[in-house]
């Protein structure tokens, strides 16, 4: 399932498939994916927050996946075939021409977000195409024609200074940018949809979500950065509305 989900249904699996981006786009993205959803009606599924940002291609539209705060469900039309790539840290702010606050928690149609200008990429789709590698080249075709995505190096060192299990505070954040704690909590707002705080605890969560399946509960939480198994329970609560074991045999069963 596209981005980081729980709750896929056990049979009639969907086919999700993710692959290095297109050359000319590795600056910019962290990876292209396609998702054919089963033929059957299938349960919805809670796509978990990440802390990403992914263009999406299905039928003839495009619409942005925006930074989600939250775990949010998602229904998928039987059969649907999405087409995606996912930015990079720190690279969908300028590709997109807006601070991604603007975003937070949505789903829109690029053409909402650019107008005209959404015909330059639409317009370079092969909208004939059937099989999911063709249109996944096409897509990372048309963005190529945009101008391939690039990075800002500070927030992309701002993620990794947070990506870790002893991030430091926003206030020691702060003075490694020479900023004050107000222009980093507006500037990670801008680039990622939310502030230092919360981006930390999302990626402290995909730590956990990441970790080997056979280590033990408390083992996880340790190595992902939380203080302890109460600590844990608290923030997949606050983050996804689960408790860690229903959020993992969501993932896994």
């Amino acid at each position: 399932m596209p981005r980081d989900t729980t709750h896929t249904p056990p049979s009639s699996a969907p086919a999700y498939r993710e692959v290095a981006p297109a050359a000319p786009l590795r600056a910019g993205l962290t990876c292209a994916w396609t998702y054919q959803a089963p033929s059957r009606p299938a349960p919805d599924v809670l796509v978990i927050p990440d802390g990403c940002v992914d263009l999406i291609w299905t039928d003839d539209e495009v619409f942005i996946a925006g930074p989600d705060p939250v775990a949010q469900p998602a229904s998928i039309a039987p059969g649907a075939l999405l087409v995606a790539v996912r930015f990079a840290p720190g690279a969908a702010q300028a590709f997109l021409g807006m601070p991604l606050r603007n975003i937070t928690g949505q789903r829109v149609a690029l053409h909402d977000l650019w107008g005209s200008r959404t015909r330059r990429l639409t317009d370079a789709l092969a909208l004939d195409a059937a099989a999911p590698a063709e249109r996944l080249r096409s897509l990372q075709h048309a963005i190529a024609r945009q101008g391939p995505p690039v990075a800002d190096p500070a927030m992309r060192a701002l993620f990794g200074g947070l990506d870790h299990p002893e991030a430091m505070p926003s206030s020691l954040l702060a003075r490694e940018f020479d900023i004050s704690e107000r222009t980093l909590r507006r500037r990670c707002q801008d680039a990622f949809g939310y502030g230092p705080k919360t981006l930390a605890r999302i990626l402290r969560l995909q730590r956990f979500l990441r970790a080997p399946a056979e280590q033990a509960l408390l083992r996880r939480a340790l190595d992902a950065g939380y203080g302890d198994a109460s600590h844990l329970v608290r923030e997949t609560r606050l983050l996804t509305g689960l408790a860690p074991g229903a959020l993992l045999a969501g993932r896994h069963g």
